[in-house]
């Protein structure tokens, strides 16, 4: 028995031995495990849904109807654009209240405007179901805009006497923004129009006619 003791101490010595290797194995190795996994996390690949490129199409036009935008100026001051649309023709008015104004007329197709005017004056857009979007021409300057749908009274109004022209665009919150043209070709303010659509030119009351897409008119 006493010669046992010898190897009995060795094979101990030798299992502690073993342990330790294992314990000191598995510690190397789990932090290269942790770094693989880390690395294949941050390098792998991430993917974006492209960007819309859809428009919405163009909705027809109802048989008739009428629609009032705004356009700032740069300089100051607002253009009010008038478009009424009737059957599968439309005019527009711009005008500024003060100088410049421009009528333009043409035709609608599938929900789109090509209107011209003198001077080169030229206006595009698309009904979209609700509001009517594009751009307008005057006199070199151009201009994007969104006219939305107003119901009677708003719209565009007319008179003309002796050569002289009045013409007044009333707005979805009863505004008026209106141009008198005289026989010169000259610009000045329009006279006053009442909310029932009547004024005073030369000192006499008049009632404005409305205009509507298919008039001769401009």
């Amino acid at each position: 028995m006493k010669r046992l003791g010898p190897w009995l101490t060795l094979a101990a010595v030798a299992v502690l031995g073993l342990i330790v290797l294992v314990i000191n194995m598995s510690k190397d190795t789990e932090p290269s495990t942790a770094k693989t996994n880390t690395a294949a996390t941050t390098t792998a690949p991430t993917t974006q849904a492209p960007p819309s490129t859809t428009t919405p199409a163009a909705a027809p036009f109802p048989a008739k109807a009428d629609y009032v935008g705004k356009i700032p100026l740069a300089s100051g001051g607002t253009v009010t654009l008038e478009i009424t649309v009737a059957g599968d023709k439309a005019i527009a008015y711009a005008c500024d209240g003060k100088a410049i104004e421009s009528w333009l007329r043409g035709s609608t197709t599938n929900g789109s405007l090509q209107l011209t005017g003198k001077d080169d004056a030229t206006l595009t857009g698309t009904f979209d179901g609700k509001s009517v979007q594009g751009t307008l021409w005057i006199g070199g300057k151009q201009w994007n805009y969104t006219a939305n749908p107003v119901q009677p009274p708003a719209g565009l109004y007319i008179y003309s006497e002796a050569g002289t022209r009045q013409s007044w665009i009333v707005d979805a919150n009863g505004g008026v923004t209106g141009v008198q043209r005289n026989p010169d070709g000259s610009t000045a303010p329009a006279v006053t129009l009442a909310p029932d659509a009547t004024a005073v030119v030369n000192g006499k009351k008049i009632t404005a006619n409305k205009i509507s897409g298919g008039d001769s008119v401009g």
